[in-house]
């Protein structure tokens, strides 16, 4: 599955970007194409508006799950989803916008 490999790369890329928190098991056979995640210095709402500026759409915010969101006290997530239609250059985007959010955090 395409989408998986797209998951995966992104999943690697965002490990590696210092303050970010990955929701979830890392091993992409345990998850879809959806990558939820906090950041040390941002809140989702304004990772989302920077990565708006940046050309990247993720969600952000309790996704229906706030039952879920108070169990592991998150105020809100930022979500990234993956298909059939993205590839490796939009987790390349991902990451990029990431790094530009621990710029404009730092």
């Amino acid at each position: 599955e395409p989408e998986m490999d797209v998951t995966a790369c992104a999943l690697a890329m965002l490990a590696e970007i210092p303050g970010v928190r990955i929701c979830g098991r890392g091993d992409v056979k345990d998850r879809g194409g959806v990558i939820s995640f906090t950041m040390e210095k941002a809140h989702p709402h304004d990772i989302a508006s920077i990565l708006d500026v940046e050309g990247v759409c993720i969600r952000s915010g309790h996704h229906c799950a706030q039952p879920l969101m108070d169990r592991y006290d998150l105020a809100a997530t930022a979500r990234a989803s993956f298909y059939v239609y993205n590839d490796t250059d939009d987790a390349d985007r991902l990451a990029a916008a990431l790094l530009k959010v621990n710029e404009v955090f730092s």
